[in-house]
């Protein structure tokens, strides 16, 4: 799985604290705290190991109490600080923030994986290149911890193409007729072509591109590619893409497509997570 280093969590820390903590320092309290951080609702958890690693960069010692991929009730402990009472709070909303953004991103991507796997269990959930700017690899432990998948981790990871590849030939005829080059090429990798209906999705299939990604197509029209699909080239992948969310997840799924790309899980906003702080 992925992991955040100490280094990218001491970035994240620098942003929020480059000097120290004014408020506190005027204060001037010389005792421990212990915060603890749980959720309003239930949430898969994701993160918490960034967390509690704040908590260690901060001098502060932290207690996973729910581990990632694991569901947290509501207001069940996710994650105890404890320290001095100025580190736990250079910790508070450091952490919080972070389990706020990754558990919100990870409970929608396994609520996506299990509508789509409720009625077509070979269906995969692929979250886009669409994640948060300057956050891509938070972003992306937060949907594996979410037991989603991701679609392209980069332009370098992948080949897909899209119509504004394909204008810089003559024809759809000229751009068709250099796939099997595309697969000499990369012999390794697989060709991937997007197409925005079904007379292009039959054209690509039969012309042999590996995955065909069906782009804002009707669940209905998901289903005649896949029956194409199934006719003319039924060892290629085809993939939805385009406005699949929570409330139709199942209506993409049960048309046979092996997997749903979908940028909704970053669009979710934060799970509603608090933090009570106690005195000790």
């Amino acid at each position: 799985m992925i992991k955040i280093n100490d280094a990218e969590i001491l970035a994240y820390i620098g942003e929020d604290l480059p000097y120290f903590d004014l408020t506190t320092s005027l204060q001037g309290i010389r005792k421990n705290a212990v915060l603890t951080i749980l959720p309003r609702e239930d949430v898969t958890v994701s993160c918490v190991d960034v967390a509690a690693g704040i908590a260690r960069l901060l001098d502060c010692e932290a207690q996973i109490c729910v581990p990632n991929s694991a569901v947290a009730a509501a207001k069940e402990p996710i994650v105890k600080i404890s320290g001095s009472y100025d580190n736990v709070h250079k910790a508070w909303k450091l952490a919080q923030i972070c389990l706020e953004y990754a558990c919100r991103i990870a409970t929608c991507a396994r609520a996506m994986n299990e509508a789509a796997k409720s009625v077509n269990p070979k269906c995969e959930i692929l979250a886009t290149r669409k994640s948060f700017p300057f956050a891509k690899k938070f972003c992306l432990k937060a949907v594996l911890e979410g037991d989603c998948g991701i679609h392209r981790l980069n332009l370098s990871d992948s080949v897909l193409f899209f119509k504004n590849h394909i204008k810089a030939y003559d024809s759809y005829e000229e751009f068709l007729a250099q796939i099997p080059t595309f697969k000499a090429k990369a012999p390794e990798r697989k060709i991937a072509v997007e197409c925005e209906n079904l007379d292009d999705c039959e054209a690509l299939l039969r012309a042999g591109a590996d995955v065909v990604q069906c782009d804002k197509f009707t669940p209905e029209a998901v289903k005649q590619a896949v029956d194409l699909r199934d006719k003319i080239a039924p060892n290629a992948a085809l993939v939805a893409s385009g406005g699949i969310n929570l409330k139709n997840v199942r209506e993409f799924a049960i048309t046979g497509a092996d997997a749903l790309v979908t940028s909704a899980m970053y669009t979710q906003g934060m799970a509603d997570i608090t933090a009570v702080l106690e005195i000790v």
